[in-house]
């Protein structure tokens, strides 16, 4: 975001000289126009130019300084030409904004006269390369009384990727330049994305120790797919016991560890991201609506009028960034702390990424539009401008919420639309944002990676590198025959593959099954029951038939055995019971005999 706070001193007759508020002396005294050129470098290092044609609207009074508040911190070779003269600007950094002030070398005096100059400077904090792809933001132009017009040029590289998103749409675009006007630029910011896939490798670490005197077992969540993102494990060292998926789409990894062990489980996995999130066939659960400790909207403070009129996902997302503000001072706290949305809401001014996300997540909740929380790895290529937190390697948190309009969980950040002051993190997401938990439904588990450490020893257990695009393997699966659960088959679905799999399976109808269809999901290196519904058994007798089972387009036959509606031990107990009862009576009518035989001869 651009901001330009313009302070202007003016001398009237005699060279008395006054300070005027911004606002009644932009009004009044000076009229700005700014035609600001971005150029891209291949390198990503984008030359900045400011051109800027201030005229007087009075006769008695002229400029002698100006301030320009620009919202880049890696800034350097600043110039400014006033009319052919070169200023040394004074630059000073403050938090994630640089202020380039600098007195005037000409004095312009006249009612209309003009007063060009230049201001220029390189800055790295425009466009980023992540992989293949790129991702330019150009902070918004704040609206000023000084200022009647404001055009942006932006020019890329002619080897850049066809670009996936620009907005706003440029009035024109000339190979590799776009054209902004006043008119399309309004109050936003300017954010492109140039490719639609980008990829990355990782390794992960998890320390794992057994303090008890008996076996125990424990649970390690592993990076999730999510509308995005899809995961390929390349290898998960040691084996787990199992490899499920909970009800929020995290993949859980069960370990046995013995008495006083300690193990270090090491992930070796890439992650593809797109940039348009995929829809899903799922309706969100009505558990994603509910309250709870920390997403507590029926606390007292979310009763406002104001947020009563909070009734879209944008609403809410403007209302998080405007309310709150980012605490740089919190960002390298030593412990993490999650405290509940409406403290975070109560102490707005005091705030970091996971209280954006509460509030948010509160708010849309309350709203009645299903959310969540998504925590994992950020990468930020300027800390001032997108804070992470360093606690324990878990960098980031951000929230998503269903789009019931296009059936997708859709990312946003808060946060960053905050600290880059109007970046747009709420129609498109960028390609730094990885997922390695997601909390819906209890807002503290699963623990994502970074956090399983030894108490007695400081790891960094994420590394996360760009890499160039691969072919992900599809799953592999093999079916085993579990049981029979009254009218329903089990059948055990393996994964063999780091890839998961979640789509619909199709079960032919044969004489003894039903035609069934279902979407199942199973986990990468997992498991996943498939359940087979029978539409008629035999009333004695196993019957050994097959299942014909698609998955994922592929055939698979399955042997399986139809149970009898009598099950064999109650036909033995009946059995047993009949020869019992025949015995008896045989027994009874043996006795018989024998006593009339014996009252026969008395």
């Amino acid at each position: 975001m651009k901001r330009f706070s313009i302070y202007i001193f003016a001398a009237l007759p005699f060279f008395v000289f006054f300070s005027f508020p911004q606002k009644s002396l932009a009004i009044a005294k000076f009229n700005t126009k700014f035609q600001n050129y971005y150029q891209v470098s291949p390198d990503g290092n984008t030359h900045v130019s400011f051109v800027i044609d201030q005229i007087n609207n009075l006769s008695v009074v002229y400029a002698t300084d100006f301030s320009l508040n620009i919202n880049e911190t890696k800034v350097s070779n600043v110039k400014v030409n006033d009319e052919g003269i070169i200023v040394i600007p004074d630059v000073v950094k403050t938090l994630n904004q640089t202020t380039i002030s600098f007195t005037f070398a000409n004095k312009v005096v006249g009612k209309d006269k003009d007063h060009n100059f230049i201001i220029e400077y390189d800055t790295s904090d425009i466009a980023t390369k992540y992989g293949n792809t790129w991702q330019v933001n150009i902070p918004k132009l704040e609206s000023d009384e000084n200022v009647s017009s404001q055009t942006v040029v932006l020019t890329v590289p002619d080897n850049f990727p066809v670009p996936a998103y620009i907005d706003p749409k440029p009035d024109t675009v000339d190979k590799n330049a776009y054209y902004f006007s006043s008119n399309v630029l309004g109050n936003k910011a300017i954010s492109a994305v140039f490719g639609q896939t980008q990829y990355y490798q990782g390794q992960l670490a998890y320390h794992l120790s057994n303090d008890l005197l008996t076996k125990s077992t424990t649970d390690i969540a592993l990076p999730p797919d999510t509308a995005y993102q899809t995961v390929d494990y390349r290898n998960l060292d040691p084996k787990p016991e199992s490899i499920t998926v909970d009800e929020d789409g995290n993949y859980l990894a069960k370990y046995l560890l013995n008495p006083g062990s300690k193990i270090t489980v090491i992930l070796d996995f890439l992650i593809k991201l797109n940039f348009n999130p995929q829809p899903t066939s799922v309706e969100p659960s009505e558990k994603y609506l509910q309250s709870n400790s920390i997403w507590n909207y029926d606390n007292g403070v979310f009763a406002t009028s104001d947020i009563a009129n909070l009734v879209s996902a944008k609403s809410i997302y403007d209302f998080v960034v405007d309310k709150m503000k980012y605490d740089y001072s919190k960002v390298n706290r030593q412990q993490s702390q999650i405290v509940p949305a409406a403290e975070s809401l109560i102490n707005s001014q005091s705030a970091i990424c996971t209280d954006f996300t509460n509030v948010f997540v509160a708010l849309a909740r309350k709203a009645g539009i299903p959310s969540r929380e998504l925590e994992g790895y950020a990468i930020s290529e300027n800390p001032d401008l997108k804070p992470i937190s360093t606690t324990q390697d878990i960098l980031h948190s951000w929230p998503e919420y269903f789009n019931r309009a296009n059936n997708t969980w859709t990312q946003i950040d808060p946060t960053w639309a905050n600290t880059t002051r109007g970046i747009d993190y709420f129609n498109k997401m960028d390609f730094n944002h990885l997922v390695f938990v997601i909390h819906g439904l209890n807002p503290n588990y699963p623990i994502p990676a970074g956090g399983y450490k030894n108490s007695d020893e400081n790891t960094k257990d994420i590394t996360i590198v760009p890499s160039d695009p691969v072919i992900f393997p599809d799953p592999h699966f093999s079916l085993q025959y579990l049981k029979q659960d009254q009218q329903q088959i089990q059948i055990l679905v393996n994964n063999s593959v780091g890839v998961s799999f979640t789509g619909n399976t199709i079960v032919n109808q044969t004489d003894f099954i039903k035609e069934t269809e279902q979407t199942i999901t199973v986990p990468p290196f997992g498991t996943t029951t498939l359940k087979i519904t029978l539409q008629k058994q035999p009333l004695l007798g196993s019957i050994a038939t097959k299942a014909i089972i698609y998955i994922n387009g592929q055939r698979y036959e399955q042997a399986i055995t139809v149970e009898p509606i009598i099950p064999q031990g109650v036909l033995f107990a009946v059995a047993g019971l009949l020869l019992a009862g025949v015995a008896f009576t045989a027994r009874h009518l043996h006795f018989r005999r024998q006593s009339q035989k014996t009252a026969l001869y008395r």
